[in-house]
């Protein structure tokens, strides 16, 4: 969950670096095109992801390897090891919610991401501009701009992660099996925004 904040993170402090590029004289050629000018397959991604959340199982936190595989289906079926859980409606609805909470972070994550990576080629088009005769006080003002609208939809992210512990914490509170998937704790809250 935390890999799209760091590789935002990390977008946002090369561009930083790229930034300290050299250049003097204007640049005859129009600036790169911006984050949200250059949507189709950003969007067409976010749609697959969307299309995939909402119609396959999400796997749960097994970094360690050493738990059986769990799931949790789009009917808000907990599996684990290929087996399903027995839940009662009331426990069933908390499953669902909980994999609503983990559909919009990974949502969010791969928005984060795209728009991290669209930032990265708009940097480097941009310093290649400012080294071979660009402005340098407009590419970084240029720059500057899109890597705010990065940081201020990673900070979105990490608003978002508070109501998933909340959800996860219901989740183990109600179906015992799940607790040991339930791995999210409020250090990655506090680590999400010092991470940007």
């Amino acid at each position: 969950m935390s890999l799209p904040l760091q590789a935002a993170a990390f977008l946002l402090l090369s561009v930083a670096g790229l930034s300290g590029c050299n250049a003097s004289e204007p640049s005859a050629e129009p600036p790169a095109p911006s984050i949200t000018e250059q949507g189709g397959l950003g969007a067409m991604a976010t749609a697959e992801l969307r299309q995939e959340l909402a119609t396959e199982n999400l796997s749960l936190d097994n970094d360690d390897g050493k738990l059986p595989k769990a799931e949790l289906s789009p009917r808000g079926e907990l599996l684990i090891d290929g087996k399903a859980v027995p839940l009662d409606a009331r426990q069933q609805a908390i499953a669902l919610d909980y994999r609503s909470q983990m559909a919009a972070v990974a949502l969010a994550g791969a928005e984060v991401g795209l728009q991290g990576a669209a930032l990265a080629k708009i940097a480097m088009k941009e310093a290649a501009k400012a080294v071979f005769g660009g402005n340098q006080a407009e590419m970084e003002a240029r720059i500057e701009a899109e890597a705010e609208g990065v940081k201020t939809a990673a900070l979105a992210l990490c608003g978002r992660l508070p109501e998933l512990l909340a959800s996860q914490t219901r989740f183990a509170e109600a179906v015992p099996e799940f607790v040991p998937y339930a791995r999210m704790t409020q250090k990655d809250i506090e680590e999400c925004e010092v991470d940007l």
